[in-house]
């Protein structure tokens, strides 16, 4: 589907009431489930159909209910109906402000979560895949052909829906939704890769909104080389400021040692042989052995919250890991055992995100780059696994980055912390110069997104989504 094309949600049966019913074993009794019926291909609307998944959890105060709250977590290949659960597993998850006044409803973007089909590859091909940092010419030429096994294996028990997995797809069956959940307008909250959703939701339907969350923003106006800079450069940055907090907190298992050499160190042992994972190796939960793309992504992605949210440990987690592994087991930075549905991600990078080169020697100057900009990280990131995972995929390369402009009816909400080490403070920039009546509230801080942590910051947030008080532009406010 060209980036471009408008059409409505013509044949989507929009105005049937939905049939909520119970959930799947691993969601939970208090989550209600349904299944929301969307074409396969957006051009064909009248077509094939697929179906989305959504779960609720009814407003706990109905005499005070504003509506329902659409919330996606990202990913991408994140479920909104797992983010609900984990807020009826963990109360407080969510603020209790919007707990009370709307139904939260978790979005699962198509093929992931409970959505039908799920987008399916085989597991085995999954965990034998190489590591992303080739070193040479006959290591990348393995990697681009496991890239295409493992692609393969997604054609074919994924089926037609491997070509259809893009944003802007997306956000035509999130306007579904919208319709069949009484046809509203949207409150919408968006985090992360759910930001880019939102963005593409306000293009589309410009009227179709009462309130846009975007947290985390990611930009979807750069090519893939580009996002890997800004990106290595936020990893980089946010490991000094976690390498800052380890030398004054208690909460510091190092002890007092530079936390940044402690990585140099773990980064330059896995270029020489993985580092071994043996809690791993007994539980069969995660890899045996930590390779250097695995234990970059480990401590990026344990970079994420500073502070405690949910089951997440935050950054004394992340120090304590860093302990264990210099110690002599990585376990805790391992990545977790693919199974056949959790690589769902993948088919949406790839159709948004794709390196504009095929060689070892353009991978290479990559390489290159990041290591002089980001010296300790690499720039092992998000950004890079996609440069180096998406090369070979068989599915069509459907949404290329490219700039928009959306000029929707209300005022959107940007949000982003300054020191985010996955969505830099520069894509929220970005964003906002193609939404131009969007405010950029800034959190000066640490972390990846803000809707989560209490503070001023969720507490414009809050205050936004149930009155429609949009913050001064320009407000910048500290954690």
């Amino acid at each position: 589907m060209s980036p471009g094309t408008e059409s409505g949600a013509k044949g989507s049966g929009a105005a049937q009431p939905i049939a909520w019913h119970a959930c799947p074993d691993n969601i939970g009794a208090a989550v209600q489930c349904a299944d929301i019926e969307v074409p396969l291909d957006w051009r064909k609307p009248e077509g094939e159909k697929i179906t989305v998944g959504i779960g609720r959890l009814p407003a706990a105060d109905p005499a005070r209910r504003i509506g329902s709250l659409i919330f996606d977590p990202g990913g991408p290949g994140g479920s909104g109906v797992g983010m609900i659960a984990g807020e009826a597993t963990y109360p407080g998850l969510f603020p209790a402000e919007l707990r009370a006044r709307f139904d939260l409803i978790g979005f699962d973007p198509r093929g992931i979560g409970t959505s039908k089909p799920a987008m399916r590859c085989d597991p085995e091909l999954a965990n034998r895949r190489p590591d992303v940092f080739v070193a040479d010419q006959a290591a990348f030429d393995a990697l681009v052909e496991s890239n295409k096994a493992f692609g393969a294996s997604c054609r074919r028990l994924t089926g037609p829906l491997l070509d259809h997995m893009d944003t802007v797809a997306v956000a035509r069956d999130l306007d579904v939704v919208r319709q069949r959940l009484g046809g509203e307008p949207l409150n919408y909250v968006g985090v992360s890769y759910g930001s880019e959703i939102g963005l593409e939701y306000a293009r589309l339907f410009p009227s179709g909104s009462r309130a846009l969350v975007l947290d985390g923003a990611l930009d979807h106006s750069l090519p893939l080389s580009a996002m890997h800079v800004y990106e290595a450069t936020a990893f980089e940055n946010g490991l000094g400021r976690f390498a800052a907090w380890c030398r004054e907190s208690a909460d510091c298992a190092l002890r007092g040692d530079d936390a940044t050499a402690v990585v140099r160190d773990l980064v330059a042992r896995t270029r020489q042989a993985p580092l071994p994972a043996p809690t791993c190796a007994t539980s069969k939960q995660c890899a045996p052995q930590v390779r250097t793309g695995d234990l970059l992504a480990g401590i990026q992605g344990s970079l994420l919250f500073k502070s405690t949210v949910g089951p997440v440990a935050g950054w004394a987690g992340l120090a304590t890991a860093l302990d264990h592994a210099r110690a002599g087991d990585a376990s805790d930075l391992s990545p977790h055992v693919l199974t056949d549905t959790t690589t769902a991600g993948l088919g949406v990078a790839c159709a948004e995100y794709r390196a504009d080169f095929t060689t070892y020697a353009a991978l290479k100057t990559e390489q290159i780059l990041a290591a002089a900009i980001a010296p300790t990280t690499l720039g092992g990131t998000e950004s890079y696994s996609y440069l180096a995972h998406c090369l070979g995929w068989p599915a069509e390369f459907t949404n290329p980055p490219h700039t928009v402009t959306a000029k929707p009816t209300i005022t959107p909400l940007i949000v982003n912390s300054t020191h985010d080490p996955s969505t830099p403070y520069g894509w929220a920039q970005l964003m906002s110069t193609q939404i131009p009546n969007a405010v950029l509230l800034t959190r000066e801080g640490d972390g990846h997104t803000s809707f989560f942590l209490p503070g001023r910051t969720r507490e414009a947030i809050i205050e936004y989504l149930i009155d429609g008080t949009v913050p001064a532009p320009g407000t910048v406010l500290t954690d």
